[in-house]
């Protein structure tokens, strides 16, 4: 609320007005003569509502010496400045109805623009339409903002996806080691220009593992002879022992062959007694031949077995399928295939070395069962490392072998049209994942988004304005001639509605004049000449009125209105005290500013009517030295009170003792008494008859005339007029510079109230 306008200098007549005496309360009224200042009033605060300095500095006081300046007070005592030509700040809770308002938003000239009719609808739908506005216009320069970017943004792509459609190209997923990749199809498609030479490479095989059946190795040095007679076998080996020689045995066992059995194959002599030769032919039978048989031929399998010609002819067999393998390199990627000769070659001598011990200690004691499971798992273990790598370097083989045999499959199959069209698609993907093009990919998406999202704004917010423009305008129009019809307007609008032609939207209204269309721009009847002023300004009233009493933010505006019933006609003025009432009853404050104190007194009264405790301020801009205007006191019944009323109050005054000039009382007197006779009978007491000649009038009355019924006042008047009338007249000479006595000027005072009173002489 605006407490109090505190100061305001250099704007207009108002070079120097001080408002600090002057509180301002819920309703304040402000009375002043037309020429007075109430319009620079009504624009200064315009000015704060809107924050627009421009409005205070075109009223920059002509002749004055003082910058333009105004401290406003509102609520709690804040302050608002103008100063340097800035406001302190703003305060859109101020609506104010006065010339501007209508200049602005109505007509201008006696005509109608478009940018009335634009600044109308702003007006009538309020801040809650003006919202909607401005996010239509937002979402719209954002929706143009993202489309440029995305315009711009596909300009830039357009170089990274030839002969792909850009939807395509976002489309591609990622793919790893593409460059492996091309370079593979980029061989496939040299192969499949040259299929018939690639055919006929060999393909690698595997090396044939060599065997060795340990098995039956260790069943040989485990044999022995179970049916040789203990005592002969005792006999021998001690012989033997005697003989010390290592291959004494053998050398018997061989030696007993060339024997008859009856005679020595040495010396000839006879044996067949002989228990030693005994002993030889039972030791060396058949199965003890058989089992030297089997001992030896240990020996022989292992010498053939794992000669080193087996190792060396794994590690060719090995080396051809690797050169084989190699040649294929250019069209298929194979394991390296190698092969540990070393550990091969290695682990077969020491099982050679290992088993040829063994083999030399049995035909040694060849009747010794030999080989422990200890062996066997060395010897196993041993020929495990010897097969190792070469079945490691064989599984190798095998996976080279089965690529390339894939390879040469499909290579019946592959096209060299279709793989060029891979490249083409791994390079388009290279290109896609580009740093730099997912950088402009993503700035993409979002302005696609931004484009979608503002599109979504500017649809819902154009529908929501397009639905309360059609709601409100069609209440205001209903508000407004509703309004009309209470001024006694003699026209109405029609067709209220809005439209979006040109930069922006604007209202569009009709008007019928007893039955007749009036155009608002050209045309004839016209705007401009139909209407009077005051039916121009009744319309512009009827506006802010409807708008204002539908504001949803009312209890906390305050409502300016300068000069209401400026050529209104008596019903309009009281109509416009009816709406100024409802205004008051809604708003958190209403300031009128008026010329006519008497549409202020009964407002006032009004107001008090509707609620004896309502707070309101009055006071008035009068003039001041060198005809400036400033804030003063008002005592708006004293400003109403007809000459009559005003010379019985200072004749009252006087009687009762209040004072007042005794001159001024003297030339009252006179006055007030003929206002009472035209009161009291009134249109019988002729007009323009002086104080005398209406007393006489009386005099001479006649019965039926009402007049006969203050024939007793006759003598009084006539005496009272006798004393008062000698201050009367500037006729007479000195008349102001007679001595008047008090008590004396009393006395008559009071025999004239008294004739008013009483309607008798005292």
């Amino acid at each position: 609320m605006l407490e109090r306008i505190s100061d305001i200098q250099g704007i207009g007549l108002l070079h120097q007005a001080n408002g600090k005496p002057h509180t301002c309360h819920r309703a304040t009224l402000i009375y002043a003569d037309n020429g007075r200042g109430k319009s620079t009033l009504a624009t200064t605060i315009r000015s704060v509502s809107t924050g627009n300095a421009a409005l205070i500095s075109a009223y920059k006081t002509i002749d004055g010496t003082l910058p333009p300046k105004v401290v406003l007070q509102f609520g709690s005592g804040h302050k608002v400045n103008f100063v340097n030509g800035v406001w302190s700040e703003k305060r859109p809770e101020i609506l104010v109805f006065d010339a501007e308002f209508i200049g602005r938003n109505v007509h201008s000239g006696g005509a109608v623009s478009t940018d009335h009719r634009k600044n109308l609808l702003e007006f009538a739908l309020g801040e809650a339409a003006v919202a909607a506005r401005t996010a239509v216009d937002a979402a719209t320069t954002a929706s143009k903002a993202a489309s440029d970017l995305v315009t711009s943004l596909i300009s830039q792509l357009s170089g990274h996806h030839p002969g792909m459609l850009l939807q395509q190209f976002e489309q591609l997923p990622d793919e790893f080691d593409i460059d492996t990749k091309v370079a593979e199809l980029n061989k496939r498609i040299l192969a499949a220009s040259n299929v018939a030479a690639i055919q006929v490479k060999q393909i690698p095989k595997a090396a044939t593992e060599p065997s060795f059946d340990l098995d039956d190795m260790f069943a040989g040095l485990a044999l022995s002879l179970k049916d040789v007679h203990a005592d002969a076998e005792q006999i021998v080996k001690q012989h033997v022992a005697k003989l010390g020689g290592k291959g004494a045995e053998g050398w018997l066992s061989q030696g007993l062959h060339f024997g008859d059995g009856f005679s020595c194959p040495f010396c000839d002599q006879d044996v067949s007694s002989n228990q030693l030769v005994s002993a030889y032919q039972a030791h060396f039978n058949a199965a003890y031949a058989a089992l030297k048989s089997t001992v030896a031929g240990l020996q022989e399998k292992v010498a053939a077995g794992m000669a080193d010609s087996v190792i060396e002819g794994i590690g060719k067999s090995v080396g051809i399928a690797a050169a084989q393998a190699a040649a294929w390199a250019e069209h298929v990627q194979t394991k390296n295939i190698i092969f540990d000769f070393e550990t091969a070659n290695a682990s077969l001598k020491a099982l050679r070395e290992f088993l040829l011990e063994l083999t030399r200690k049995k035909q040694s004691e060849p009747l010794e069962a030999l080989g422990s499971a200890e062996d066997k798992t060395k010897a196993v273990g041993l020929w495990e490392q010897v097969l190792t790598p070469i079945r490691e370097a064989n599984a190798a083989i095998q996976m080279a072998e089965g690529l390339i045999s894939t390879y040469k499959i499909q290579l019946d199959g592959e096209n060299a049209v279709q793989l060029q069209q891979q490249v083409l698609r791994l390079q388009a993907i290279k290109r896609r994942y580009d740093p730099q093009v997912v950088t402009l990919l993503v700035q993409l998406a979002t302005a696609r988004t931004g484009v979608n999202s503002a599109d979504k704004t500017k649809k819902a917010a154009r529908e929501n304005l397009d639905s309360l423009m059609t709601s409100t305008l069609g209440r205001y129009q209903t508000s407004i001639n509703t309004l009309l019809k209470n001024f006694g307007a003699s026209f109405s609008i029609k067709g209220m509605s809005a439209n979006f032609r040109g930069n922006a939207p604007r209202s569009d209204y009709g008007l019928l004049l007893r039955g007749k269309d009036v155009a608002l721009e050209g045309g004839s009847p016209s705007f401009a000449t139909a209407l009077s002023e005051g039916d121009k300004r009744t319309l512009a009233f009827a506006f802010f009125v409807a708008s204002t009493l539908v504001d949803p933010k009312l209890a906390s505006r305050v409502v300016v209105v300068d000069d209401p019933m400026c050529s209104l006609d008596l019903n309009r003025r009281h109509h416009t005290r009816t709406v100024l009432r409802k205004i008051y009853a809604k708003a958190e404050q209403l300031i009128v500013l008026a010329h006519d104190p008497y549409f202020l007194r009964d407002l006032r009264d009004a107001l008090k009517k509707d609620d004896s405790t309502a707070p309101i301020a009055m006071f008035q801009l009068t003039a001041a030295p060198q005809n400036y205007t400033d804030f003063a006191s008002l005592d708006i019944d004293q400003e109403c009170e007809s000459d009559y009323a005003r010379h019985h109050r200072l004749l009252n005054n006087f009687s009762i003792g209040n004072g007042g000039d005794p001159a001024m009382v003297a030339k009252a007197v006179r006055p007030m008494l003929e206002g009472y006779l035209h009161r009291r009978f009134p249109g019988l007491v002729p007009k323009g008859l002086m104080f005398g000649q209406v007393v006489v009038h009386i005099r001479d009355s006649m019965t039926p005339s009402p007049l006969c019924h203050a024939a007793n006042l006759v003598d009084e008047l006539n005496e009272i007029n006798d004393y008062v009338g000698q201050f009367h007249h500037d006729t007479i000479p000195d008349a102001d510079a007679a001595s008047i006595s008090a008590p004396e000027l009393k006395t008559f005072v009071d025999r004239a109230l008294c004739v008013v009173h009483k309607g008798a002489p005292a």
